[in-house]
């Protein structure tokens, strides 16, 4: 009986032995794990399956994975501005560092900045939201881009009587209404207005094949295709595929993101003819961000130059 205690009193401390060892090297990996950054970085998208914040995602997770001084928390709204206005109280309770947000283009967030902006520095991006209590506003010149491909049309494939889609973002969108002015104010008084057929596409692929398909049931062809980012681009293109008139419509984009079907290699393909490259959102983002953690300044309002990127190379429009 004696030996057989002996056994289990053997076994008993070899078990308390692992458990403890187990419990020492989790509180250890807990403790790295929550003590491992010294900034914390927090961000509030309005929807984030427009594609460019898809793109600032990925970008901006990319470069935070290489620094281990930051950890970033992102909140997507999903197209309720009143959840993110929530979602930004919710980050600042977090205790954050320093806060970056992509307005709606409203007016909505603007009492909440305020808040935030009382406490530690604010990073807007894409969009202003009615106030001027931010520390940095980066942004591209939205009507500039518009411009571009007005110009680009006019001087290398417009022809008298040549049809045009144009597809633009979400309704009583800042950037789409932007883009918009800039298109029509390069080809008013060349291009005439019923060669023009307008759709509202939502930044979305599916939703412009859909127009686009709308559009040729209606239309004999199409000749020129713009579309106010390259997902909504891609979409007219696949919709044309289906038509079997791939190759006979000219397609320009906007984005120019680096990616499997992204802007940059669409055009590499010769999907597009023609892509306007905009800024590196997350790349930039995180850049500053890192700036005021240093205790650097920045400037208040940055202002992206957009670049034209065409088959074979690139040309800058200044």
């Amino acid at each position: 009986m004696k030996k057989i205690w002996k056994i289990w009193t053997v076994i008993l401390v070899a078990a308390a032995t692992v458990l403890l060892t187990i419990s020492t090297q989790y509180s250890k990996k807990e403790e790295i794990s929550t003590d491992s950054y010294q900034y914390l970085i927090g961000v509030s998208l309005p929807n984030v399956i427009e594609p460019w914040l898809n793109n600032f995602v990925d970008v901006f997770t990319e470069k935070v994975s290489q620094d281990k001084k930051i950890n970033v928390i992102f909140r997507d709204a999903a197209g309720n501005p009143e959840k993110q206005i929530q979602d930004i109280e919710t980050l600042m309770e977090y205790g954050i560092d320093i806060l970056i947000v992509s307005p709606d283009g409203s007016d909505s967030l603007s009492s909440v900045l305020s808040e935030a902006f009382q406490k530690i520095p604010v990073i807007l991006t894409g969009v202003g939201a009615g106030t001027e209590d931010y520390t940095c506003l980066i942004k591209s010149d939205d009507q500039k881009i518009g411009r571009l491909a007005g110009e680009y049309i006019l001087n290398n494939i417009y022809e008298k009587n040549k049809k045009i889609v144009v597809f633009q973002g979400v309704e009583e969108s800042p950037v789409s209404k932007q883009r918009l002015k800039g298109f029509q104010d390069s080809v008013q008084g060349t291009i005439p207005e019923e060669d023009i057929t307008y759709y509202c596409g939502d930044w979305l692929r599916d939703r412009a094949e859909l127009r686009m398909k709308d559009y040729l049931i209606s239309h004999d062809s199409a000749d020129i295709v713009f579309a106010f980012n390259d997902d909504m681009a891609y979409g007219a293109y696949q919709a044309c595929q289906q038509y079997r008139i791939e190759g006979k419509v000219h397609l320009i984009g906007v984005d120019g993101f680096e990616g499997e079907s992204a802007g940059l290699s669409l055009v590499d393909k010769g999907v597009l003819d023609a892509t306007i490259q905009t800024p590196d959102f997350g790349g930039l983002s995180y850049e500053i961000a890192r700036k005021l953690l240093e205790g650097n300044k920045v400037e208040k309002n940055i202002i992206i130059q957009p670049e034209l990127i065409l088959q074979g190379g690139a040309e800058r429009k200044e």
